[in-house]
């Protein structure tokens, strides 16, 4: 099997976008295989579909189907990169992506060493504390629920020197307990204001991923729900800084806008032998 791809760096959260025509049945499958050490090498991979609803400008279809707020702006700079902007250029793309009921409002402008993408991300559906328990402890945790993708936070401090073996045993321990086929651990440092993210896609990858966009947002949504306040946060992450601002307003949350950095990085041609 030969496929076309593009890979993009949003906050060196790397990204496949792939644009050949694949059977949604073999979504997971070939995704798993093109983002392997052997072969092109990324965190994650969506694929690139003709929209159902005409007002979109294309669909994103994630591995899992899940929602990823990094891999719909990295459409958003693929498909504004094809149009050769200047310098200063800014435009606005509809995107239908999967996970998500709506479509999303993706706003691109191009700089000097890549692109800054702002997204109207999709509200959470719930945030609850949940009760989960790893090697014979319980732990409360606040637990976000957006489309297609649930994340855990969990303080920094709370497993002190060994918290990245912890999460990685939980992402085992948990997995049953999350509906979802992608869910995320989020090592959240609240003096430091830094994150560190873990996300699983069930039976296909386990990742340390260099900047999670759904996790940023779901750390804003959760802090902005605690404070019951508007708030703007640049979160640090492994790869660099991305912003949430989150509107409160008449008492409930009312938006969350995810602004990050994007770089088209490579295109070409994976071979598959396996398909």
């Amino acid at each position: 099997m030969e496929l076309q791809f593009v890979k993009v760096s949003p906050n060196e959260n790397m990204t496949l976008l792939i644009e050949s025509p694949v059977p949604r049945s073999q979504h997971l499958a070939v995704a798993k295989a093109l983002i392997a050490y052997g072969s092109v090498y990324a965190e994650q991979a969506g694929y690139i579909e003709e929209p159902e609803n005409k007002a979109a400008c294309a669909r994103l279809q994630m591995m899992a189907g899940e929602f990823c707020g990094n891999a719909t702006l990295s459409l958003g700079a693929y498909l504004f990169s094809k149009e050769h902007p200047q310098t200063g250029a800014e435009k606005n793309f509809l995107l239908e992506v999967s996970g998500a009921d709506s479509l999303i409002d993706c706003h691109m402008k191009k700089e000097a060493d890549g692109y800054l993408g702002q997204l109207s991300m999709p509200m959470p559906a719930k945030i609850a504390t949940e009760t989960y328990v790893l090697d014979g402890v319980s732990y409360e945790l606040e637990t976000v629920y957006l489309p297609g993708i649930t994340h855990i936070i969990v303080p920094k401090a709370l497993w002190g020197e060994k918290a990245r073996e912890k999460a990685e045993q939980a992402t085992a321990a948990w997995e049953n307990q999350i509906a979802e086929e992608a869910f995320g651990i989020l090592l959240f440092d609240e003096t430091e204001m830094t994150l560190e993210p873990l996300v699983c896609v069930k039976n296909a990858s386990l990742v340390w991923e260099r900047g999670c966009g759904s996790g940023t947002t779901a750390l804003g949504a959760a802090l902005a729900t605690k404070k019951q306040d508007s708030f703007s946060l640049g979160l640090k992450q492994p790869g660099g800084v991305m912003q949430i601002d989150a509107e409160w307003k008449d008492g409930c949350l009312h938006s969350l806008t995810l602004t990050v950095h994007v770089k088209i990085v490579a295109a070409g041609t994976a071979y598959l032998e396996s398909f």
